[in-house]
Parts: C-alpha cells; structure tokens; sequence
C-alpha cells in the first residue's frame, strides 16, 4: 500500500489558538499539598474567558465585544489567529457583592483552593488571593478577593460538563447581585433574567 502523501505548510501560516486572552498581572504562590488539594489547574490562557461583571459595566463590555469581533475577523487564518486580542480591563470590587463564602453559600457551592495555572510546558503557580467555589456538574467559579470583597469572577465548564449548572449560577447571581456574563471566544452576553425567565442575550 502506498504511503500517504506528505502535506507541507508554511510555518508563518500557523497562528495563535486563540484570539483573545485576559491580560492580567498575576501573582503566583507555590502550591504546597494542603492549598493544592482540590484545586482546579489549567492553561493560563483559558484565565477569565468566561466572566462576571456588574451590570453598569454592560455598555464597556459590549464596546469591548465589538472591537473583539472586527480584530477577530481581520485576524483570522487557516490554522488560528495572527495576532491575539489582549483583554486589559481594571478589575473592580463586583458591586453589592460579598465575599466568596457568600456567593459559594447563595449557589449552594463548595469553597476550594485557589486555580493553579499552567503553561504548555510547566506550572505556572497558584494564584496569590485567589479562590474556587465548585458547583456540581464539572463547573466552578473562581476569581481573585480583596480580604472579603470579590474583585474578579470568572467561571469554567470542565470538558463534559453541564451548562445548564452555569445558566443557573447566572441566574442568581443575576436576581441577587445584578451581574452579567460574558463569554468572550462565544461572543455573547447574558445581561439580564426577564420576568418570565427568559435570559437576555447580546451579540455583536
């Protein structure tokens, strides 16, 4: 049987996997076995790709989307993006909202450690104030507090899991704190909980 062809591609032409990161400065511990029990780790690059804002902050976020788009499309190439869109928003205290006990306590979510974030290569470290709440369904939230204010929340669904326990989260922390969700790769916000259930959803 003849071999398969051998396929070449320039170099040049692989780009970025993805088009946008969150570019926060971060401090990092070294984990020790009791932090790092239970803490979720994961790619740098996946920090904050999915976020809680409070509401005044929709017309920035949306202007933020927008802007993400057009660079999203001018930057497109066959094997990723030429250039990467680097999210630098001033993280601010989530208004009205409480510490991560708190938030853990109105999702019914269990405190853990904080993330540990990795590289291709090698860890990163654990992030310095940081903290995890785990829902059920393979999804958690986690984010950075100051002493007992919230001023970062970010939420990932683990490979497999369900986006229904997300959804649900959204909705409380919408009817309770008035935050919205961004989902900066899937372009989309959540931006409201209607009075028949309804969520409302913006696209660039």
């Amino acid at each position: 049987m003849a071999a398969p062809p051998v396929t070449t591609m320039d170099p040049r032409s692989i780009g970025f996997t993805m088009a946008t990161i969150a570019a926060d400065k971060l401090q990092f511990e070294a984990p020790t076995a009791q932090s790092s029990a239970g803490a979720p780790q994961f790619h740098e690059d996946e920090w904050r790709q999915i976020e809680f804002f409070p509401a005044a902050r929709l017309p920035e976020l949306q202007t933020r989307l927008k802007e993400f788009k057009t660079f999203e499309q001018q930057n497109r190439v066959p094997q990723g993006w030429k250039n990467i869109y680097a999210r630098r928003m001033a993280g601010a205290p989530l208004a009205g909202t409480p510490g991560p006990k708190e938030v853990a306590a109105l999702l019914q979510g269990n405190m853990a450690p904080a993330p540990i974030l990795t590289t291709t290569s090698a860890p990163l470290g654990q992030v310095k104030g940081g903290f995890t709440i785990r829902l059920t369904g393979s999804v958690f939230l986690y984010g950075i507090a100051d002493g007992a204010t919230v001023t970062s929340l970010a939420a990932m669904v683990e490979r497999g899991g369900d986006e229904r326990v997300l959804t649900a989260a959204f909705i409380r922390l919408y009817t309770q704190y008035k935050l919205v969700l961004v989902d900066w790769r899937g372009q989309m916000l959540l931006t409201s909980v209607e009075p028949n259930g309804e969520l409302g959803i913006w696209r660039p």
